[in-house]
């Protein structure tokens, strides 16, 4: 089954494990704060409140979207890279990502 482990590794050379939860298909993921972001391929992006470890809470799920990489920045700025191109979001209110712009990709043949 695929899942977002938790883990401690305050002490790198024992780390603990918190707990898991379920995922779809998850790909790259970013942090900031209390912030987690995950790219679920197809499934699209989730934005959830980690604040409490033990009972992550999901802000907002971007069905509309093949996410497959975020990184998210301190100033409130997520960048995420899907099947179509590159998009911006302003996460200040992470329960409602606002889409700041879109570069779409085109694939060339060889």
């Amino acid at each position: 089954p695929k899942r977002l482990e938790i883990v401690d590794v305050k002490v790198l050379s024992n780390p603990k494990f918190i707990k898991s939860y379920p995922m779809d298909s998850p790909y790259g993921l970013g942090v900031v704060g209390s912030n987690l972001f995950i790219c679920e391929g197809e499934s699209g992006l989730k934005s959830f409140n980690i604040s409490n470890i033990d009972k992550i809470e999901l802000n907002q799920h971007l069905k509309d979207h093949n996410a497959f990489d975020v990184i998210a920045l301190d100033d409130n700025l997520l960048l995420m890279v899907g099947k179509d191109g590159f998009y911006q979001y302003d996460f200040s209110d992470p329960k409602k990502l606002k889409q700041l712009s879109f570069l779409p990709v085109k694939k060339q043949g060889l």
